[in-house]
């Protein structure tokens, strides 16, 4: 039991750790170059529940976006992480740092940490279709992605937060 409870203040931890949330924080109104690119919020709802220290400082978001035939999202960060998936089409994944490329199809999922900078291009003949599930600041509006020159920002709030939230057992 002690163990688990240890697991738990963990993952808690790690949590806050990986979401540079900050209730101070805005959305960014710098723009992140993308074109055919249609998102859509869908649901976005207070984190509530078990994890105690983390209710009220993170909302869970639900968008979908659209990205047409040669469309892209380019350099960004994200406030949070968040799990992905392809409902339509198929999105190639470009990681700016190393140029690693992933193709990532319909049925399939993948992670986003928030603080990588990863490009989504779709090369395909199709329109593609993604559904994002993502850790936001408590009652952000508008994007939740970030340009690149504000990482410092990001990162400082996170760490803050993390102190807080762990501090708070």
């Amino acid at each position: 039991m002690k163990a688990r409870l240890l697991v738990v203040a963990a993952l808690v931890c790690l949590a806050a750790a990986a979401a540079p949330l900050d209730s101070q924080m805005t959305a960014s109104r710098s723009a992140v170059e993308m074109n055919g690119v249609k998102p859509a919020l869908k649901m976005q709802t207070p984190v509530e529940g078990f994890f105690t220290p983390l209710n009220g400082k993170l909302d869970l978001r639900a968008s979908e976006v659209d990205i047409e035939p040669g469309g892209a999202i380019k350099d960004h960060y994200h406030f949070g992480p968040g799990i992905r998936r392809i409902l339509a089409g198929e999105v190639t994944l470009v990681f700016a740092d190393t140029k690693k490329e992933q193709v990532v199809r319909a049925g399939e999922y993948f992670y986003e940490p928030g603080d990588v900078d990863i490009w989504a291009v779709n090369r395909g003949k199709e329109p593609a279709k993604l559904l994002i599930v993502e850790l936001v600041p408590a009652g952000l509006k508008g994007s939740a992605m970030v340009p690149l020159d504000r990482r410092a920002e990001l990162a400082a709030n996170g760490s803050r937060l993390k102190e807080e939230i762990c501090s708070a057992k």
